[in-house]
């Protein structure tokens, strides 16, 4: 199994974990924010690491990252409330 399979399975495990985490906690919006949160900053992580795997973690790819992750709490805790 290729490196990037790999990888791309471990990004699968935290988005479906954290989908998963975020529906079962649906009645306690704290812990919504926090499975949220939680989520964003290990897809953040995964980012970070893959690039720097690949050699091509940029300043420019962080920012995305979390702007991207910044964007799914937002949207979420705004569809969820």
């Amino acid at each position: 199994m290729k490196v990037h399979h790999v990888h791309f399975l471990v990004l699968l495990a935290i988005l479906a974990g954290g989908v998963g985490t975020f529906f079962y906690v649906r009645s306690d919006h704290v812990l919504q924010l926090a499975a949220a949160g939680a989520t964003a900053a290990a897809y953040v992580l995964w980012g970070i690491i893959h690039h720097a795997v690949q050699k091509d973690l940029h300043p420019k790819i962080v920012i995305e990252y979390m702007l991207i992750g910044a964007i799914a709490v937002v949207l979420l805790l705004t569809l969820a409330l």
